[in-house]
């Protein structure tokens, strides 16, 4: 409560990073909810509206950053799970075996995105 107003933030997906990291989130969800294409020309169009406050010449930094940022979302989960309570584990390792499997694609450069 600030100045008789409620306010709410949401660090659920806050983390130390490098910034080119969160297009990783954003990329899986319009392909598994938006059932857009990984070879989509609005990949490299999102892509490009996001790098163009940074600058050119970021290209393969970014193109880096994804992969790797998929592993730090990985970890990041795996954070979670610890404070998970053991009976809500199985559910949780559901979802993260997807997000670890996507990771690794990506890691290794089996996927376009």
């Amino acid at each position: 409560m600030k100045d008789g107003a409620l306010r709410v933030l949401d660090w659920g997906d806050a983390s130390i990073g490098h910034p080119f990291f969160s297009l990783f989130e954003t990329f899986r969800f319009l392909v598994e909810l938006n059932r857009i294409p990984p070879g989509d020309r609005w990949f490299a169009r999102l892509t490009d509206a996001y790098l163009e406050p940074w600058g050119p010449g970021h290209r393969v930094t970014f193109d880096l950053a994804l992969r790797v940022g998929g592993l730090a979302h990985a970890i990041a989960w795996l954070h979670q799970r610890d404070a998970l309570p053991e009976a809500d584990r199985r559910g949780f390792d559901t979802g993260f075996s997807h997000i670890l499997r996507l990771a690794l694609r990506r890691a290794f450069l089996l996927s376009d995105t």
